[in-house]
Formats: structure tokens, C-alpha cells, sequence
């Protein structure tokens, strides 16, 4: 439990931070245990109350903490300029993959919750596709692979494949976490060499 006293004078800024930090610590402990407001509330030494108080509802909250693990991603995923090409690709897509499996509950919730329409959540999802589909193309581009339309359909699609494994994945690991990584690294350059023939096809 965080040392933290529930009593203790903070800022509200400050009371967040600390609720989401107990959030990560949770996720952390368990990663495939669901994420409630109980579970949060008593890490953190506050009553579920007190929670509610400072994010609104348990929609805003859920909300706070996705936000929070979405701008970790991208920082974890953010090409490493020191690596060659193919390494900054392969190094951000398995940094990727290991950030999904330190909290697989909270990636699952956050794609349902994106597919059920939730406009927050939607809009959240969506950024972080579009920055990451845009570094993959950049990192695919550095290979020097011409981007054409059929290409950066493919890398776009790649991402979707992804997703979908990975949801599998936590529903049902059959694998291990190295060859799920292997398996996401692996399949860009699959997926890219149909490119070739859709263009020589046309």
C-alpha cells in the first residue's frame, strides 16, 4: 500500500498523481487481474469515495489511467536513432508487445471500450495508431522500402493484425511472451513482401 497517508494534505493535482501511481502498481503485481476501483482506491490508502471525488466517475478514471499508459507506450516505442533501421523496427515493435503484456487487462479494456464507441477512448486509440503507424512507416521507409500507396496500406493493416494477436493472446497465451514478440516483429516483413506482387499484379 502506498506510505502515502489517506489523510495527508495534497494538492488535487498531486491526489491524482498518486491514485494513478497506485494504478501502475496494481497493474504491475498482477497484470492479468482486472483493474478495479477497490482494488485502486486501497493501494492508494483512500476510500473508493475519495477516488470517485477526484476523476468524476469510473469511466473518467479508467479514462486517466489508459491516458497514462498510453503516453508510456509511445515513449517506450520511440525510435532509437543510435540503432540501424531494421533494429530501431524490430527493437520498437517488441518494446510495444512487452508494454501490452505489463498491463494485457488494461490493453483489452482499452480496444473494447474504442470499439463500443466510447468517443474518449476512441479518440485516445486512434492517436496512438496514428503515431505509431506513422514511426513504423518512417522506420519502413529508412530500409529503403518505397512507400506507396500499397505500402503504407500494408503497414497500417500490419497494425491491425497486431492488435488482434494480441487480444488472442491475453484471452488465451498458447505461446510464450518471446515467441508472441517474435511472432509481431516477424509478420511486418511478411506482410510487406505481398506488397510486390500486389504491384506487379496491377
Amino acid at each position: 500500500m502506498s506510505q502515502t497517508s489517506s489523510g495527508a494534505r495534497l494538492r488535487p493535482d498531486e491526489r491524482r498523481a498518486q491514485i494513478l501511481a497506485a494504478a501502475r502498481r496494481v497493474l504491475l503485481a498482477d497484470p492479468h487481474r482486472e483493474l478495479t476501483v477497490e482494488l485502486v482506491a486501497a493501494e492508494a490508502g483512500v476510500s473508493p469515495a475519495l477516488l470517485f471525488h477526484y476523476f468524476g466517475s469510473k469511466k473518467k478514471f479508467q479514462y486517466a489511467v489508459i491516458e497514462e499508459a498510453a503516453a508510456e507506450v509511445m515513449l517506450r516505442t520511440a525510435p532509437d536513432p543510435s540503432l540501424p533501421p531494421d533494429e530501431q523496427l524490430v527493437a520498437g515493435i517488441r518494446a510495444f508487445v512487452r508494454a501490452v503484456l505489463e498491463a494485457p487487462q488494461l490493453y483489452r479494456a482499452t480496444l473494447l471500450m474504442s470499439a463500443a464507441g466510447d468517443p474518449d477512448v476512441r479518440a485516445l486509440h486512434s492517436d496512438l495508431r496514428r503515431v505509431f503507424s506513422q514511426w513504423v512507416i518512417r522506420a519502413v521507409a529508412e530500409r529503403g522500402i518505397e512507400i506507396t500507396p500499397v505500402v503504407e496500406l500494408a503497414c497500417h493493416g500490419w497494425q491491425g493484425y497486431v492488435e488482434q494477436t494480441l487480444l488472442v493472446w491475453i484471452d488465451n497465451p498458447t505461446v510464450s511472451p518471446e515467441a508472441l514478440e517474435h511472432l509481431c516483429a516477424q509478420s511486418l516483413d511478411a506482410i510487406l513482401s505481398t506488397t510486390s506482387l500486389t504491384t506487379t499484379s496491377e
